[in-house]
């Protein structure tokens, strides 16, 4: 039920975006993920998963926003569509293996960020094989994973090439990931100084509105004024380590980072396109740098 209210959701955001605007879209992501004819095998498949990427994950130049978040300023949504679009909002796209496949559930690990999931599926058996390697995106949803109707196999064979690329690409993540810790760790101690100056002024400012001598006035404004300095200096300190946060996250690890992993895939979709068109050539020829 929820696959379809997705793929409901997905009809409806796309209709309310101009054809040419998703005609280029389309360019674009082919020419990543190789051009796409009906008679394929997966054609429908990879149409889902591209409308997936142009609905919930492309970032418009106009608005700085994907049709997804477009979506969500809707003030007049109702209660259970923005609830599923905000699950959608924190779904996670990437590569997986089938590691478990019961009744109710396939257990699965994201081979991008090395995390077990158990997801909410009745036709796993029909869907995976075990250790099977695929493309697709889990969506959390009142406590449950889901899986939505797109997938994109890759050969069990070529599970070591991709994990050694998976591997620059974390190799190439660590330093910006590092540099994250380093600030949320420097921006500790001000924060806790300011947090003491901001009570040393209130202490401050109470004596001296309960006094009414002009030496103890003078003494009182002065150390006021150094206190005021000090938290002036702090909030200064503060803000520009939020900001070089703000500008790593935005710019490294939610845009650049984002973006390598998503050409990565797309290139290895690609490379499946190619080992569908071909299976008489050694897969290994084919998934290969």
């Amino acid at each position: 039920m929820i696959r379809e209210n997705i793929n409901q959701l997905i009809e409806e955001i796309t209709r309310s975006h101009p054809q040419d605007e998703i005609f280029q879209a389309k360019k674009d992501y082919q020419k990543i993920s190789g051009e796409i004819f009906e008679d394929d095998k997966s054609f429908e498949s990879r149409m889902g998963c591209f409308l997936e990427w142009y609905t919930f994950d492309r970032i418009c130049p106009e608005s700085r926003s994907t049709p997804l978040q477009q979506y969500l300023r809707n003030q007049s949504l109702t209660p259970e569509s923005r609830e599923l679009a905000e699950a959608i909002f924190q779904g996670i796209h990437g590569l997986f293996i089938a590691k478990k496949i019961k009744n109710d559930c396939v257990v699965v690990i994201d081979i991008m960020d090395n995390e077990k999931h158990r997801v909410l599926e009745n036709m796993g058996s029909i869907l995976f094989n075990l250790d099977d390697l695929f493309e697709g995106r889990l969506v959390p949803y009142r406590g449950q994973y889901y899986f939505t109707d797109n997938f994109c196999y890759h050969p069990k064979p070529t599970v070591g090439f991709i994990l050694s690329k998976i591997k620059n690409l974390k190799a190439n993540e660590r330093e910006a990931l590092a540099k994250e810790k380093r600030l949320q760790k420097s921006i500790v101690s001000p924060q806790k100084s300011l947090k003491k100056i901001t009570t040393k002024l209130e202490k401050v400012n109470g004596k001296l509105a309960g006094t009414t001598k002009e030496k103890k006035i003078q003494s009182l404004k002065e150390k006021i004024a150094g206190l005021e300095n000090q938290k002036v200096q702090l909030e200064s300190q503060i803000s520009d380590i939020e900001n070089q946060l703000a500008q790593l996250r935005t710019e490294i690890i939610e845009g650049e980072h984002k973006q390598n992993r998503f050409t990565f895939i797309r290139k290895l979709s690609y490379m499946s396109l190619k080992w569908e068109r071909s299976r008489q050539i050694d897969v290994r020829d084919i998934y290969q740098d």
